[in-house]
Order: C-alpha cells, then structure tokens, then sequence
C-alpha cells in the first residue's frame, strides 16, 4: 500500500463554536425510492421534512455492498485504498496479505472522526461499523479511529431485539461499547436504542464547548426485517397488488416528484419471476406482510429520528445542525431460504418465519428479489449489483444555509467526507477523491465532474465506470455474465439499451478509463470461480474451528489427563 501522505492545515479559528453540528445518517439497504420525499408510498415524515428543508439528489451512488461503501463514505477514499475492496465475509483469504485488501480499515485511513477533532468536534457514533472485521481487529474499531464515545455492531447485521447472530458466520452479533464487548439491554430494539444512545452522548457533553459529529448508522433495512408490531400493521393491505404494480407506482410517483424526468425509461426485470396472480395464496400472504414488515421497519426508523430531531430541538441545537441522510447500497434481494447452509443454520436458532408473527421477534423476515427489484424502481437490479438498482440511492442534505431543491447531477460517496471536510474549514488531503458538495448546497446546480472525468468502482469482481454522461458496468455471474455494457444514463437511467457497439470509440475509452483505474488502485481480478456464497461457507467453517479450537484442546486435554489418572490407578 502507497504510504498516505496526509496535510491538514490547522488554526487558532478551526476551534471556533460557530461551526455546525454534523450528522451522519446511514441506513441499511435502502432503495432509490423508499422514503417518501422520493417517491415512496411509506410514511417517512421526518426524512421528508429534512428533505423539504434542504437538498435533495437524484443521481448520488455508491458502492453495492455495505462495508465498502461505509469505509468511502466515512474516508472520502477509494474501497481499495483503506483495506475494505468486499465484506470482509465473503474475502478469500489468500488475498488478505496484499496491500488493500486487508479486510478491516486500516489506520492510514483517516476517518472523519479523526478529521474533525482537530477542528473542536465532540464525535460520537452509535449502530453499525463493520470495519473491523468483526471485532478481531479492535484497532479498526471506532473508538481507535477518532470516536469520542460508540456504541456499535461490527458485522454486516444482526438482529434487532438481542444479540442473535443473522448468519452463521457469527456465533452471536459482535457488539461492543467504547471498544469493549457490550451487553445489549433487555428491551433493546435497534433504531430505538441507536437514537437513545445518541441522545445519552450529546446530552452528557452539552455543556462542553464545540459542536458534535454524530454518525448514526442504522441496521433498518437490513435483514432480518423486523418491526414493531403496530408498525407493520399499518402496511397489511398496502402491497397486496404484488411487486409489478409496486414498481410502476414508484415510477410515476418519483417523475411526480421531480426525481426523474418523465420519460424515464423503465427495464421489465420482473418478467423472469412468476406472475403475482399465479401465486398460491399463501405464498402471496406472505410476501405481502414481509414488504408491510420492510415498510414498518423504516416508519419506526423514521420515527426515532423525529425524536432526535425534538431532542435537538428543545435544546436549541437544531438550526445549527446539518443532516446528511443516505445509504449504503440499494435494496436487499438475497433470498436466505436458496442456500442450502443458510437452511440448516436456520433449524438450530430460535428463528422462525410464521406468518403471524412476521416482524416481530425471533423473525427472520426479507422481501426477496422480486420486492427488491420493485423497491429500487425505476432502475435495475439491487444490492451487490453494478446497474443503478444496485448503488443508487437517497441523498439528503439539510440544514442552515442550504439551498432548498434537486441535484440531478453526478455525485458520489466520496464527496461526502470532503463535503464534510471543506463545511469546517479543513484541508482535503491528497487521497481524497470526492469532491465537495459545499457550493452545490449553496445554490449552485453545476456539474461537480467535468466529462472528462471518471469515477471508478470495483467490489466482489463487480465493476462499474462513470465518464460524463456514459456508464460501463459487468456483473459476475451467477447473476450476470462478466460481459461489459455501456450505457447513456442521461436519457436511459433504467439501462434499457446497450450502447457498447452504437459506440464503439466510446466504449473504448471508458474501458481504458477503467483498465487506468485498476492500475491505481491495486485491484486484484479474482478467479473465475470465485462466488462469494461458496466462499462465505469456506470462511464460516475456518471462523467457528478457530474460535472453538481451545475449547476442543481443553477437551483432549482433560481427557488425557483422565486417561493418565486411569491408567494409574
């Protein structure tokens, strides 16, 4: 790995109170349009305030999977630059001694936490982590990383009424408090809890000069979908037209709202899947309660972030508060109940899938593909995917000073951190490869890439480019075919039309642009075939022999000693 050479240029005035209080908000495996300010048919009241409020963008991206979009957004660098090129779950282990692909963020890394201090900023985080592969490297853990207080989960979920694992990769949810394992209360649920931490934090500091960054990193929506019952309840009839006419209706809604124009094209990827009406009732229940889950789910979230918003309120802290709410890839569309380990795991937890408790706890509840798909309307495909289904997604920002309206042009992940950077004076330094967002939130509604610009992105074997207008993207199989398109996203955002061989001149450049990008970033192709569920096995059976290998010694080693004893006698 290139050293990284950092300069920050400090002053007396980087310590002043003036600056605003900054927080982060990350929600897990939200589409484009599922809260309402985009086109959502959920109740988000609070999001869509925030929205109204401040800025909305309609063509923000990241990466399409969760630990290598937090490691850009928190770092402003690339994926392959800090250590985290793939959830660290899915990793072959033999590529973890080249440089970048050490599977925890690694310390030359300079999170925003780290950023910050130096500016007076109280830092404070509270949900998921995952940088740290999962808790084994504490050093990667938030509170090495310039996080005053924490109260976090590094893995890639969990669920959200007690410390059960989700997966079997974990024998239980790696919590940890300020660096040390954490027992989670009784009557924890996940986006209450997160908030109440949150609020606990700031509130114990209030009296300590500075402004706060908080980075609130919520497990809602990922699966296990679950949601307090009164929630759920408020969606049982809302979906029972089944994922075709879902899509549609988000279309038409997000065009309503300016998010799209209106002759946004739309891909049919639904029409591989079986007809909603030629479903069997009961297959069809559930899959409408499991989306009315999905729904309560980011109505409660919604919720608690209203009460942090009193919370800042009543103690005149809020009209110097800037929000940023977005996500970390599009919506989830694995099907657990497909793989075979997933089948047998399930059997020997206390997790059920009963219809009349979906949601609540000890429910293992998720929209499946066809949902995902509906939900990441008008685009294709969804999480762990490099079409724009996959890692397009809501951006929100709010707060004083903020130009209301819709940004339609390019932005990305790694804008964030130097947005953020540049809001409290400080210097983006020499890895940093967003751009910042500070002008744009001022009023000004200009491209912040020029066309001879490229952003690069390349996650599990996936890989994407961006270049003006164009976009060229493969997916490995076996949900695609390792076969480079390319696309004109300004007039067909649902990547309708493969414009590889319309323009060949074009094509070419991007995938030099791409061929560059590699070059840079020290990305290793992986083998043919690789798959990352094979390889989640692999890594699940290594990681429960390690972790009860001196429990099987002190077993051998007890009955070797009451052999000798036997023998003696």
């Amino acid at each position: 790995m290139r050293k990284l050479f950092l300069v920050l240029l400090l002053s007396l005035n980087s310590l002043g109170t003036n600056k605003p209080n900054i927080v982060l908000i990350l929600i897990d495996d939200l589409g484009l349009t599922d809260i309402g300010a985009f086109g959502s048919e959920i109740d988000t009241p609070n999001m869509d305030m925030l929205a109204g409020e401040g800025l909305i963008f309609s063509n923000y991206h990241t990466s399409p999977e969760c630990a290598p979009s937090r490691a850009m957004l928190l770092t402003g660098m690339d994926n392959h630059n800090v250590g985290i090129p793939m959830i660290p779950e899915v990793m072959p282990r033999n590529l973890r001694n080249i440089p970048g692909y050490e599977g925890y963020l690694i310390p030359e890394a300079l999170t925003l936490a780290e950023l910050l201090k130096p500016h007076g900023y109280k830092t404070y985080m509270t949900g998921k982590w995952h940088l740290g592969f999962g808790g084994k490297e504490t050093a990667a853990l938030p509170h090495n990383r310039g996080f005053a207080k924490t109260f976090i989960l590094d893995a890639t979920g969990g669920d959200n009424y007690s410390n059960h694992s989700y997966l079997p990769y974990y024998s239980k949810a790696p919590w940890f408090k300020n660096g040390k394992p954490a027992t989670l209360p009784e009557d924890f649920y996940s986006s209450r809890f997160f908030i109440d931490e949150m609020i606990k934090y700031i509130d114990e500091d209030i009296q300590k000069e500075g402004p706060f960054f908080s980075y609130i990193s919520f497990q809602a929506q990922h699966i296990p979908l679950q949601a307090p019952k009164k929630y759920t309840d408020k969606y049982l009839d809302l979906y029972r037209d089944g994922w075709v006419s879902l899509r549609e209706d988000r279309k038409n809604a997000a065009i309503e709202k300016g998010i799209f124009a209106s002759e946004a094209s739309i891909v049919d990827s639904l029409k591989k899947f079986d007809a909603w009406e030629d479903l069997e009732e009961e297959d069809r229940a559930h899959k409408v309660k499991s989306a009315a889950v999905f729904a309560g789910m980011l109505n409660a979230m919604d919720y608690h972030i209203g009460r942090f918003i009193n919370y800042l309120k009543a103690n005149d802290l809020y009209d110097n508060t800037i929000f940023i709410i977005t996500s970390d890839n599009g919506p989830e569309g694995n099907d657990p109940s497909n793989h075979d380990v997933w089948k047998q795991w399930i059997g020997t937890t206390n997790y059920n899938t009963n219809y009349e408790t979906l949601g609540e706890e000890n429910s293992y509840v998720y929209i499946g593909t066809e949902f995902a798909q509906a939900m990441a309307s008008p685009h294709h495909m969804y999480k762990f995917h490099m079409n724009e289904g996959g890692i397009k997604v809501p951006l929100i920002i709010s707060g004083p000073n903020i130009k209301q309206g819709i940004y339609h042009e390019f932005s990305y992940v790694t804008d964030i951190a130097s947005t953020i950077t540049d809001i409290v004076g400080g210097q983006v330094h020499n890895q940093m490869i967003g751009k910042s967002l500070k002008d744009i939130m001022a009023g000004n509604r200009t491209p912040i890439y020029s066309d001879d610009e490229y952003i690069g992105l390349e996650v599990t074997g996936n890989s994407a480019l961006f270049k003006g207008r164009y976009k060229i993207l493969r997916n490995r199989p076996p949900s695609g075919d390792n076969v480079w398109r390319m696309y004109d996203l300004k007039i067909d955002p649902g990547e309708t039309k493969d414009l590889s061989k319309t323009y060949p001149d074009i094509f070419q450049d991007l995938l030099s642009s791409y061929e560059e990008y590699v070059e840079v970033n020290g990305v290793v192709e992986l083998p043919e075939d690789y798959f990352w569920a094979n390889e989640m096995t692999v890594n699940t059976f290594k990681r429960r022999v390690y972790e009860y290998l001196p429990w099987g010694l002190l077993i051998i080693i007890i009955g070797l000693g009451a052999f000798i004893l036997y023998r003696r006698k």
